[in-house]
């Protein structure tokens, strides 16, 4: 588990606290609690029980402490919130009280003292980290004396101080408060020799709210994986040739993923209040299809139930008696079976996040057989192949381990590799290789990229080199350092779920940190306008102007020269649509219409075929080629950009249906066959719910 964690917030709440300075449209107060509510709710989000908070007020109207009663010195300091864990309701409680008191008097150093007292009482002699975070304006008196026992105490209990000060100096971060007020400037070097006799922090506040900006990365203690044997050699040998190590298998790397939500109700009308919200639980049931029960279903119990396997189309049962039949027994262990050179693993074939191996920490023998055998790997350059079984009966891995040399340790890092079904093998012809159909192979080809191309795009990939660039913080790294870079969907939901916690009425979410969005974006650095250009200019790329919508009403002129849809022009002009053929004969005509004048009575042609059909239909019979017809002449309306043709017959149609023929309606709506839409057609002014009223309105 993670180390435990007690930290004090000493909070400077006088009256000057209420005042806005340096140009801030915010008091001081307000200024400070960014950083305290940050720090706050990001404890409050690890949900750990072991991380304790207690904050102090100074300089408060009122005192409550338990140091007051034996020494008026400690007046004026008041424990605002009692060590505990953090939750909502402690967030909401201290919110109402952190507000500008009325007065100047009360001393800052004994609130430190308060402080050391509540640490003291809480973590007693247990083994916690223990911070004291003080945070004030400078202002006002601060009694120094006996600040050298103060200090002895801070190093005796093990606490690390940090001292934020409002609009303190700091020459590092390139800050500096022009007209300081004297009392200000001796409280800030008395506060700072403080950090310095007990090793503490000390800075400005406004750097401390710069960093709240950066992510912090959330560490845990990892949690072993797999403790059992490496056996390197044959271990069913009775020739003694088999090397056995106790190790440890550790997580390295994990995916970080975003907080899950979870679905809630509210138990009263209150919905602002969180506490009012009640988990949803959720049940699952099982039924079967039975024609013979009511509801024409039965439920069953999950055990009566047997896992199916699909075999093309039908389902093959398989009993728990019968799975433990097949299964594939297994003993858990990690064999090495085989040694690789280092560039013989390709990188992508890794599939896993990465692990660590490590002897057992109790076995001396078996942390210098590991240390050896990590040499000898490292000394060869090579890579182990292993069999990785992490529990008895479990499916095996492979694994490939890589030995990691540090000053500080030694370890064998481990990544999974794929079996052979995991990986698809795809063929595809080279892109520099053009054969004619004879064999011969082509120097010159449009597909072939010329020298010229060549250079071009070889200067345009190097102008785009993100080794060029400096990093981001620190000119003397290299460009977009892992450590730098952050996940903006995790670190994003975080950031609003905080700011939702200590401000649930804002209507609006906070902007999104700088950080997060840094790497977003393309250097100027890296445009390469120049080399671009000059890549478009030997490629020859030019725009391709956008392809009309619809089809082109008429024919461009043969190769030949002959126009044979001219020459039937005229005589299609004089045919007519045959009732036993439309389908055909309609898009036949349509398709050789030269004028658009000329589709209108081809489009009313084909409309009083489909009012005959529907008609002349015995029962519903005709219905299903009445349909046929209308579906055709709708999508060769829309073809020619000619859709409100269709839409004035559609409703045409609806009106001439009357009797026992309305029937027909329910085939148009089920085929959604009525007015075009604007997804169809952008010109069209048909509404959703006019086309509902179409299809449903007498």
């Amino acid at each position: 588990m993670a180390d435990k964690q007690a930290t004090v917030y000493v909070i400077d709440l006088a009256a000057s606290m209420g005042l806005c300075n340096n140009g801030r449209t915010e008091t001081d107060l307000e200024y400070a609690q960014k950083y305290v509510w940050d720090r706050i709710t990001t404890t409050v989000s690890n949900g750990r029980k072991t991380d304790v908070i207690a904050v102090v007020g100074f300089r408060t109207d009122g005192s409550d402490n338990s140091l007051v009663q034996n020494d008026a010195n400690y007046g004026n300091i008041s424990v605002l919130s009692p060590m505990s864990q953090f939750l909502m309701p402690q967030i909401r409680s201290l919110q109402r009280l952190l507000h500008p008191s009325h007065t100047e008097n009360g001393d800052g150093i004994s609130a430190i003292v308060v402080a050391m007292d509540l640490i003291e009482k809480f973590c007693k002699k247990l083994k916690y980290i223990r911070n004291i975070v003080f945070l004030t304006n400078g202002s006002g008196i601060y009694e120094l004396e006996g600040i050298d026992d103060i200090v002895k105490q801070i190093k005796d209990q093990g606490i690390k101080l940090t001292v934020l000060g409002i609009d303190f100096d700091d020459a590092e971060f390139g800050f500096l408060e022009a007209k300081k007020d004297p009392q200000k400037e001796q409280n800030e070097e008395s506060l700072k020799k403080l950090c310095e006799g007990c090793s503490g922090i000390f800075g400005t506040i406004a750097e401390a709210i710069e960093e709240t900006q950066r992510p912090r990365i959330k560490r845990t203690r990892p949690i072993a994986s797999f403790k059992g044997q490496l056996i390197i050699g044959n271990d069913s040998s009775p020739s003694g040739s088999t090397l056995v190590i106790d190790i440890e298998r550790y997580p390295r790397t994990m995916v970080a993923k975003p907080p899950s939500a979870s679905s809630f109700a509210v138990s009263t009308e209150d919905a602002s209040n969180s506490e009012n919200l009640q988990k949803i639980r959720s049940t699952r049931t099982y039924q079967v299809e039975d024609e013979n029960a009511p509801g024409k279903s039965i439920d069953i119990e999950k055990d009566d139930m047997a896992k199916g396997y699909l075999y093309g189309r039908t389902i093959i049962p398989i009993s728990a008696e019968d799975q433990e039949v097949v299964k594939f027994e297994t003993t858990a262990s990690l064999q090495v079976i085989g040694f690789i050179p280092r560039a013989g693993l390709d990188r992508p074939l890794s599939i896993s996040n990465s692990n660590i191996l490590v002897a057992s920490k109790t076995n001396d023998k078996a942390i210098v057989a590991l240390s050896s055998f990590i040499h000898a790997l490292y000394e060869l350059d090579s890579f182990a192949i292993g069999r990785l079984v992490t529990k008895d009966d479990k499916p095996p891995l492979m694994i490939a381990m890589a030995p990691i040399i540090e000053p500080e340790y030694e370890c064998l890092v481990d990544v999974q590799l794929p079996f052979a079904e995991d990986i698809r093998q795809y063929k595809f012809a080279p892109l520099d290789i053009i054969k004619t159909a004879t064999g011969r192979l082509m120097n010159r080809h449009r597909f072939i990229p010329s020298e010229d191309l060549q250079e071009a795009m070889n200067d345009y990939v190097d102008a785009m080199d993100v080794m060029n660039l400096e990093g981001l913080n620190d000119p003397s790294v290299t460009f977009a350092q892992p450590d730098d870079i952050f996940s903006p969907l995790l670190h994003r939901v975080q950031q609003v779920i905080r700011a939702r916690a200590t401000a649930p009425d804002e209507n609006t979410l906070p902007d999104i940190n700088p950080v997060l969005v840094s790497y977003s974006t393309i250097s100027a650095i890296l445009e390469g306008e120049e080399e671009l250009a000059r890549l478009k200019q030997v490629a020859d790329v030019h725009l391709v102007p956008a392809k009309a919508k619809g089809r082109k009403i008429g024919r461009e002129k043969p190769l030949s020269g002959l126009d044979v849809t001219k020459l039937l022009e005229e005589r299609t002009k004089a045919q007519r649509i045959h009732k036993d053929n439309p389908v055909p004969e309609f898009r036949q005509m349509i398709r050789s219409v030269q004028r658009e004048q000329d589709i209108q009575p081809l489009v009313k042609q084909m409309g009083d075929i489909i009012k005959a059909i529907i008609q002349e239909s015995v029962a519903d019979l005709q219905y299903p080629q009445a349909v046929e017809c209308l579906k055709v002449l709708r999508d060769e309306c829309l073809d020619l950009d000619v859709f409100e043709l269709y839409d004035t017959f559609i409703r045409e149609l609806k009106t001439s249906l009357e009797g026992d023929r309305r029937d027909f309606w329910s085939r148009v709506r089920k085929e959604k066959l009525g007015l075009v839409l604007p997804s169809e057609d952008e010109r069209s002014t048909v509404t959703p719910e006019d086309s509902s009223k179409f299809y449903y309105g007498r």
